[in-house]
C-alpha cells in the first residue's frame, strides 16, 4: 500500500480507486476481479461463488431459487469490490444473463463495490458490433446499446480501477495507468459519439474513428493488439514486466499468470468445457493471490 494510504486519493471517488472507500466501517475491503468471461455464464457464476467456497472467505454472492446470483459482500455487504475487468460479452450464449447479473449487483451493493470495466467487446456494443451474427455485440438493439452509453456517462462502466498496490484495466498500459484520467477520457470520447445511435451515421466506421483518436480507446495501428494499443487493446507480449503493477485480462491463460510486475486473469477460454479452471484474484493491503475452482468443484487459494 502506498505509504500516505488513502490521503493520498482523498479527492478521487470510487470509481477510480479503493481508497475513495477509506471512511467505510468495513474498510479495507477485499479486492476480488474476474476478467474475460465471454458470455459463459456458468463460469462467470463459479468464479463469482469462489470466495464463499473457500474457508478463508465469506460469500462475495448467493444464488436464488431460480440460480440468479445476488450481492452478498461479506457481513454487512462492504467487505468486497468486486471489478469485473472487461469482455463480459460475446463468444458464448449466455451475454445478455451476464450482463443482466453485473447489472444487478451493482444495484444492489452499496455504491462503488462492484466495478465493471470496458473491453474491447463492450467497445464492439458501443461501436454496434463487428459483423458475426452469433455475438452479443452484433445481436443487441440500440436501446440496450444506448444503455451501455448511460452507464460510461453515470461512471458505471470505465476502463480502470486503483487496488491497493495494483491498477485494474482490460489490456494494461506499458507506463501504467492513472484511472481518474483514463475514466474520464472514456466518458468524454464514449459521450461525443453517444447521440450516432441509430442515426444514418451509426456505422461502425464512424465509432471506430472516433475511438482510435482517442489514446485510452485506441487499438493498435498495425495489429489492433500492438504495442501502441490503448489500455483496451494492448497485447499482454506488449506489456512488459517491469510496468506499474497491473491486472489485466485480454489475452487467454489456463491459470492466473504472472510476469514481474503484471498479472493476466484471462482464464474462461482455457478452460471452457472443463472441470474447473474459473478463477477470480483476491487482493488485500498485504497479499495478491488467486482463487481457483478445483476439477472436484472447491476452491484453492494460491499466492501469484
Amino acid at each position: 500500500m502506498p505509504d500516505d494510504g488513502s490521503a493520498r486519493y482523498a479527492d478521487r471517488s470510487a470509481r477510480d480507486t479503493v481508497f475513495a472507500l477509506a471512511d467505510d466501517e468495513s474498510y479495507p475491503p477485499t479486492v476480488v476481479s474476474l476478467s474475460d468471461v465471454h458470455g459463459y455464464y456458468d463460469s462467470f457464476a463459479s468464479a463469482l461463488r469462489l470466495p464463499g467456497d473457500h474457508a478463508e472467505f465469506a460469500p462475495l454472492v448467493e444464488r436464488d431459487d431460480d440460480g440468479d446470483l445476488h450481492w452478498v459482500g461479506g457481513k454487512n455487504g462492504r467487505e468486497y469490490v468486486l471489478v469485473a475487468n472487461g469482455d463480459l460479452v460475446d463468444r458464448g450464449g449466455d451475454s445478455e444473463r451476464v450482463v443482466e447479473t453485473i447489472r444487478r449487483l451493482q444495484r444492489e451493493a452499496p455504491a462503488g463495490h462492484v466495478r465493471y470495466h470496458c473491453g474491447n467487446h463492450e467497445q464492439f456494443v458501443l461501436a454496434g458490433g463487428v459483423g458475426s451474427a452469433d455475438w452479443y455485440c452484433d445481436r443487441v438493439d440500440d436501446a440496450t446499446r444506448r444503455s451501455f452509453f448511460d452507464a460510461v456517462a453515470a461512471g458505471d462502466l470505465a476502463v480502470a480501477y486503483d487496488g491497493y498496490e495494483y491498477t485494474y484495466s482490460h489490456a494494461g498500459a506499458v507506463d501504467g495507468l492513472d484511472p481518474a484520467r483514463a475514466n474520464d477520457a472514456f466518458r468524454a470520447v464514449v459521450a461525443s459519439v453517444a447521440d450516432v445511435v441509430g442515426t444514418d451515421a451509426d456505422a461502425y466506421r464512424t465509432f471506430e474513428r472516433a475511438f482510435d483518436e482517442e489514446w485510452v480507446s485506441r487499438a493498435g495501428r498495425d495489429h489492433p493488439k500492438g504495442p501502441d494499443a490503448g489500455p483496451l487493446w494492448l497485447g499482454w507480449e506488449h506489456l512488459p514486466g517491469d510496468a506499474p503493477k497491473q491486472v489485466v485480462g485480454h489475452t487467454p491463460h489456463e491459470r492466473v499468470t504472472r510476469k514481474g510486475n503484471v498479472v493476466c486473469e484471462d482464464v474462461t477460454k482455457k478452460n471452457a468445457g472443463e472441470r474447473g479452471g474459473e478463477a477470480v484474484t483476491v487482493e488485500t493491503p498485504d497479499a495478491f493471490r488467486a482463487l481457483e475452482r478445483t476439477a472436484d468443484g472447491g476452491a484453492r487459494l494460491r499466492d501469484v
